[in-house]
């Protein structure tokens, strides 16, 4: 009776428990908290110790950074619980080791609730996130269009957006520097100002210095933000801009060649000593039928599969070649289906944004 019951017990536990989550835990989770308390871990003073002095250090201090993270007065309960368990231990008091126990237990208990609290703001930043983005991009006459966001967390801070303004569409894909909460709520904060910009520019190029003017005194010195912007015309001619961004890449069907346009620029909130203005760029460009551009973030180019190799600028454009007569949105398929076989479960991955514009094909 009791080894069923011990059976019972140890299905509950494993119903779900696969080998991919044992690596899982093994190869990412480890590292990311490893991550996640590296900044606390002041740097080993003298290189001379021996390695078992070292690693004695290391792991003390690992175990400092891991108490000073909880709140004081779990912090006092956790090392209550240690205590606990070393009197009991030595002593071989058995209620002194139940009550460890369950003082770990429940501070346990305390921190999975945070963490699920956590989760669901998180949940809902993201539905807030991704529904301040364009859910289906204008129908043109002559563009065919399809955009593309993946956060690497719950949010991230690339940005995409398709506007209509004073007779034009502006396309847009930015990246602020890092991921999480702190680059996703400037990613807001840059959606915001632009579409309040765009009714008081002319052009792509002063939108840019607009924005720089403005967004330089809201940012914190450790972020910053690449920007490119397409605009298409009246006379379906396009001008770009960039602001320290990837180049975009522009397949010409006539002559079956994929060209990088790369218009100079320094990225948003770097410190250019006031080189921003004189180095900024608009190139303009005449696509004609079938013509081909991708605007992208770092998260496609360089994502990586197990093995650190980047996916790369040439993967991407012999995709673009070799599925040049398709729709704008199949482009976008095919390359999103592309990166996902490339990059194993466990890659790092950085977030993701792109725009495919194509001119439609004569009829």
């Amino acid at each position: 009776m009791s080894r069923n019951k011990f059976r019972k017990i140890f299905d509950l536990y494993t119903s779900d428990l696969s080998f991919q989550e044992i690596e899982r835990l093994i190869k990412r989770d480890a590292a990311e908290v490893y991550e996640f308390f590296k900044n606390d871990i002041p740097k080993e003073e003298g290189e001379k110790k021996n390695k078992f002095t070292r690693a004695f250090i290391f792991m003390r201090s690992l175990f400092n950074a891991f108490i000073m993270r909880l709140s004081p007065a779990r912090r006092i309960f956790y090392l209550v619980a240690v205590l606990t368990f070393l009197i009991g231990y030595l002593n071989q008091i058995n209620s002194y080791l139940l009550i460890s126990f369950i003082i770990v237990n429940i501070l346990l208990a305390f921190e999975l609730a945070d963490k699920l609290l956590t989760k669901d703001e998180l949940t809902i930043a993201r539905k807030i996130q991704t529904g301040l983005m364009p859910k289906n991009p204008p129908k043109l006459e002559k563009f065919e269009i399809s955009a593309y966001y993946e956060a690497a967390k719950e949010v991230g801070g690339d940005y995409y957006d398709i506007i209509q303004s004073n007779g034009k569409t502006i396309l847009l894909v930015g990246d602020i520097s890092g991921k999480g909460m702190a680059a996703a709520i400037y990613m807001v904060r840059v959606q915001a100002i632009i579409h309040t910009l765009l009714s008081r520019v002319d052009n792509i190029k002063d939108l840019m210095i607009r924005l720089k003017s403005l967004f330089d005194q809201k940012l914190l010195p450790e972020y910053f933000l690449t920007l490119i912007a397409a605009s298409i015309n009246e006379d379906d001619s396009i001008n770009l801009c960039s602001a320290g961004h990837q180049p975009a890449i522009y397949y010409k069907k006539s002559e079956e060649k994929i060209y990088e346009l790369n218009p100079k620029g320094i990225g948003l909130g770097l410190n250019d000593h006031g080189a921003f203005e004189k180095i900024l760029e608009m190139q303009n460009v005449k696509p004609e039928s079938g013509d081909i551009f991708l605007f992208y973030t770092d998260g496609l180019n360089e994502a990586m599969d197990c093995a650190d190799n980047q996916f790369g600028i040439e993967r991407i454009k012999n995709l673009i070649a070799s599925n040049h007569d398709l729709s704008a949105k199949e482009i976008n398929i095919k390359i999103r289906s592309a990166l996902d076989q490339f990059c194993c479960e466990d890659a790092k991955r950085d977030d993701l944004s792109m725009i495919v514009l194509k001119m439609k094909n004569n009829e």
